[in-house]
């Protein structure tokens, strides 16, 4: 029997609302090397552009072990960094859901959903973890019917993406002997508290290493933002915060150009944001629009997690009389990311089967020309959680 596995980054809101903090500091702590994990594994085999969304996965993987049993739970826990008491779980992500809450200055919104094969029950323990702590929506459907079902699904996540995700899910994923499909869906929509004017975008050389180079738009600002220049990491940190300020772009440009390898090996330090100090900047940085598709399987087996992908995996707790050979076949996520002018709007999908010139300035402010290779990650500022985690190498795709 297979499983298969949506996450779909789509729209959801935030609130500051009251939280255990010491939960949700631990949290984020093995959030932060979990995060790290994975992208240690993603550029192993990609040295273009990425952008990926660690809580997707995330998310997404938690409501799996919450129906894992025995050395599969474990594999799973561990690589989640996530403690292993299920009411320290419970009470982890009952804290996480009250801050993903709605807010007017932003649009950042979490879906999750649950696609279960015709005539097949969910556990109720399974059903009631899921849907108190989680908010998952379930679904029976035809899995026999795969290019129906499919664009059912399809849909589904173009929904709660705004369009960003498209054809998640091939027909050929899908046949009678998959018994689940969940999706968790993320996306992110936000507007800069302080916009670019887009005359004052120029085109600028972008410089791929030190031989090529490329021509591309730069956003231009003056103005005062979070800075702070890592001596340890031999890199710049720009905090360029959206509207309401709990949620903030965090750029890290390597001071060398050809220094993006260096800092990616030092991500502890990279995940956790320095104490920013107000200061007065020149920004150039590019319009981005990148968009990955990537597999999470071998990285998670990298990290680990071994027995869900093979026929001994034990799901016991999701299914009903049907989970003693249930087993994760595959795990994709598709994502997005496009920062403009005006903001940015990020999305992703991860489906898991089992189965010119510049005028000089008086004041001589501090410089940040994110010309060359960088890293970007999108930040819950109140919960210390990177969303997405991204790297941007060439104007090119």
């Amino acid at each position: 029997m297979r499983f298969l596995l949506l996450f779909v980054l789509g729209s959801f809101y935030l609130s500051l609302a009251d939280r255990s903090d010491d939960v949700l500091k631990q949290f984020s702590k093995g959030y932060d090397a979990f995060t790290a994990d994975v992208y240690k594994e993603l550029i192993k085999s990609n040295t273009k552009n990425l952008i990926f969304s660690p809580l997707s996965v995330n998310i997404a993987l938690t409501l799996v072990t919450s129906g894992a049993r025995e050395e599969t739970a474990k594999e799973l826990l561990n690589a989640l960094r996530l403690p292993e008491d299920p009411q320290q779980l419970r009470e982890t992500f009952a804290a996480l859901s009250i801050e993903l809450r709605p807010v007017h200055q932003y649009n950042l919104s979490c879906a999750n959903k649950i696609y279960v094969k015709n005539g097949i029950q969910v556990s109720d323990q399974f059903k009631k973890a899921i849907v108190t702590i989680f908010n998952t929506h379930i679904q029976n459907i035809d899995f026999s019917k795969n290019i129906e079902t499919a664009n059912q699904i399809n849909k589904w996540v173009e929904d709660e993406t705004e369009n960003k995700i498209r054809n998640l899910v091939d027909p050929y994923m899908l046949d009678e002997d998959m018994y689940t499909v969940l999706i968790n869906a993320i996306h992110f929509h936000g507007i800069w508290m302080k916009q670019f004017d887009p005359s004052s975008t120029i085109p600028y050389t972008f410089r791929l290493n030190l031989k090529d180079f490329i021509q591309t738009p730069m956003m231009m600002a003056i103005d005062t933002y979070g800075y702070y220049e890592s001596f340890d990491l031999n890199a710049k940190f720009l905090k360029l915060d959206y509207g309401g300020g709990d949620v903030s772009m965090h750029i890290v440009l390597p001071n060398d150009i050809t220094g993006l390898g260096d800092v990616e090996k030092k991500l502890s330090q990279v995940f956790v944001p320095p104490q920013y100090k107000n200061t007065k900047v020149h920004v150039l940085i590019p319009k981005i629009t990148i968009e990955s598709q990537m597999k999470f399987k071998p990285i998670l087996q990298a990290m680990g997690v071994r027995s869900a992908f093979e026929d001994y995996a034990n799901f016991g707790g999701i299914l009903v009389n049907q989970a003693s050979n249930l087993k994760i076949s595959e795990i994709v996520q598709k994502s997005f990311v496009e920062v403009t002018e005006e903001g940015t709007t990020a999305a992703a999908a991860t489906a898991m089967f089992q189965t010119s010139r510049l005028s000089e300035l008086a004041d001589s402010p501090k410089e940040f020309y994110a010309d060359h290779p960088f890293m970007f990650y999108l930040r819950l500022n109140a919960m210390g959680i990177n969303f997405f985690v991204g790297r941007y190498v060439s104007p090119s795709p």
